[in-house]
């Protein structure tokens, strides 16, 4: 698949229900995963569609955006392949729960063989990591909730 198609794909998909979908041909293989939502078995592909979620599982999921604007969005600077640490053995930058502060490192975006790191403009905990080790990112995507410091 080439960038277009690829990119088409995700633009059906983020309007629909679809959280996952991995699509194999010729050129390789393309798995896309919208951020913020569990995986979902490759079982479960074929399956029915799940109930919605009960009101305290929805309530949960949506917290981030809900709480009285003490949560803020990292969102990417770039398009461009996620990293959570420098390094394959390197320690993520930060995990669910870490305390920051402003100008703390908390991922590195790949772009065009550059590595850039991006920094937290909030002090306060890390409530959420919306994207996954090594998963494609577009400008302005969501990457982290973070929970700022009064």
């Amino acid at each position: 698949m080439d960038i277009k198609e690829i990119k088409a794909l995700y633009k059906f998909l983020k309007d629909t229900d679809i959280i996952e979908v991995e699509v194999e041909g010729a050129q390789g293989k393309v798995r896309i995963k919208r951020a913020g939502v569990a995986p979902v078995e490759h079982a479960a592909l074929a399956a029915p569609a799940p109930a919605p979620p009960a009101p305290a599982e929805a309530a949960m999921g949506e917290a981030p955006r809900t709480q009285a604007g003490n949560v803020k969005i990292v969102t990417s600077p770039m398009v461009g392949t996620f990293y959570r640490a420098s390094s394959p053995e390197a320690q993520p930058f930060v995990e669910m729960g870490s305390i920051i502060k402003s100008g703390s490192p908390l991922c590195i975006i790949e772009a065009m063989k550059l590595m850039n790191e991006v920094e937290s403009e909030y002090s306060g905990k890390v409530v959420s990591i919306l994207v996954e080790n090594g998963q494609p990112v577009e400008y302005g995507e969501p990457l982290f909730h973070i929970e700022a410091s009064k």
